[in-house]
Protein backbone atom coordinates (compact mmCIF):
# COMPACT_ATOMS: atom_id res chain seq x y z
CA UNK A 1 0.00 0.00 0.00
CA UNK A 2 2.82 2.39 0.74
CA UNK A 3 4.16 2.01 -2.78
CA UNK A 4 0.96 1.63 -4.82
CA UNK A 5 -1.78 3.15 -2.65
CA UNK A 6 -5.17 1.59 -2.08
CA UNK A 7 -5.88 -1.35 -4.39
CA UNK A 8 -9.17 -3.15 -4.68
CA UNK A 9 -12.68 -2.42 -3.53
CA UNK A 10 -13.51 -0.20 -0.57
CA UNK A 11 -14.00 -1.91 2.77
CA UNK A 12 -17.39 -2.14 4.46
CA UNK A 13 -17.92 -0.03 7.58
CA UNK A 14 -20.95 -0.17 9.84
CA UNK A 15 -22.28 2.74 11.89
CA UNK A 16 -22.99 1.14 15.27
CA UNK A 17 -25.64 2.02 17.86
CA UNK A 18 -23.08 4.02 19.85
CA UNK A 19 -22.38 6.24 16.81
CA UNK A 20 -18.96 4.75 16.19
CA UNK A 21 -17.91 2.91 13.07
CA UNK A 22 -16.76 -0.68 12.93
CA UNK A 23 -15.21 -2.45 9.97
CA UNK A 24 -15.35 -6.10 9.10
CA UNK A 25 -12.00 -5.86 7.29
CA UNK A 26 -9.50 -4.57 9.81
CA UNK A 27 -6.47 -6.02 7.99
CA UNK A 28 -6.64 -3.39 5.24
CA UNK A 29 -7.32 -0.65 7.81
CA UNK A 30 -4.12 -1.61 9.63
CA UNK A 31 -2.15 -1.72 6.37
CA UNK A 32 -3.49 1.67 5.26
CA UNK A 33 -2.67 3.21 8.62
CA UNK A 34 0.87 1.83 8.48
CA UNK A 35 1.29 3.17 4.93
CA UNK A 36 -0.12 6.57 5.86
CA UNK A 37 -2.91 6.49 3.29
CA UNK A 38 -6.65 7.07 3.56
CA UNK A 39 -9.01 4.12 3.83
CA UNK A 40 -11.65 3.76 1.15
CA UNK A 41 -14.93 2.61 2.63
CA UNK A 42 -18.61 2.11 2.00
CA UNK A 43 -20.57 3.06 5.13
CA UNK A 44 -23.61 0.97 6.03
CA UNK A 45 -26.23 1.64 8.68
CA UNK A 46 -26.60 -0.89 11.48
CA UNK A 47 -30.04 -1.99 10.23
CA UNK A 48 -29.17 -2.10 6.53
CA UNK A 49 -29.88 -5.56 5.13
CA UNK A 50 -26.90 -7.64 4.09
CA UNK A 51 -26.85 -8.76 0.47
CA UNK A 52 -27.87 -12.43 0.38
CA UNK A 53 -24.57 -13.39 -1.22
CA UNK A 54 -22.63 -12.17 1.84
CA UNK A 55 -24.94 -13.56 4.50
CA UNK A 56 -23.95 -17.20 4.37
CA UNK A 57 -20.59 -17.08 2.67
CA UNK A 58 -18.83 -14.51 4.80
CA UNK A 59 -20.59 -13.76 8.07
CA UNK A 60 -22.49 -16.83 9.31
CA UNK A 61 -21.17 -18.29 12.55
CA UNK A 62 -22.24 -21.11 14.84
CA UNK A 63 -24.31 -18.50 16.69
CA UNK A 64 -26.38 -17.42 13.72
CA UNK A 65 -26.94 -16.04 10.27
CA UNK A 66 -26.88 -12.24 10.15
CA UNK A 67 -29.54 -10.39 8.21
CA UNK A 68 -28.12 -6.85 8.70
CA UNK A 69 -24.66 -5.29 8.69
CA UNK A 70 -24.96 -4.65 12.43
CA UNK A 71 -25.77 -8.30 13.14
CA UNK A 72 -22.72 -9.29 11.07
CA UNK A 73 -20.52 -7.13 13.32
CA UNK A 74 -22.11 -8.56 16.46
CA UNK A 75 -21.52 -12.14 15.29
CA UNK A 76 -17.93 -11.29 14.39
CA UNK A 77 -17.34 -9.77 17.83
CA UNK A 78 -19.00 -12.84 19.34
CA UNK A 79 -16.20 -14.95 17.88
CA UNK A 80 -13.64 -13.03 19.95
CA UNK A 81 -12.62 -13.87 23.51
CA UNK A 82 -15.01 -13.04 26.34
CA UNK A 83 -12.91 -10.13 27.65
CA UNK A 84 -12.85 -8.53 24.18
CA UNK A 85 -16.64 -8.87 23.94
CA UNK A 86 -17.07 -7.13 27.29
CA UNK A 87 -14.48 -4.40 26.70
CA UNK A 88 -15.40 -3.70 23.06
CA UNK A 89 -19.07 -4.58 22.43
CA UNK A 90 -19.06 -2.50 19.20
CA UNK A 91 -15.48 -3.25 18.14
CA UNK A 92 -12.09 -1.97 19.23
CA UNK A 93 -10.48 1.34 18.37
CA UNK A 94 -7.05 -0.20 18.86
CA UNK A 95 -5.24 -2.55 16.53
CA UNK A 96 -3.24 -4.45 19.09
CA UNK A 97 0.52 -4.55 19.18
CA UNK A 98 2.20 -3.32 16.03
CA UNK A 99 5.73 -4.57 15.54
Amino acid sequence: MRRDGWKGDPIDVVTMDDGGMTTLDNTRVVAARAAGIDVRAVVHSYDEPLPDALTVRRFTTKKGVPRTWGEAVELRIGKQGRSFQIDYPYGSYTIGKVR
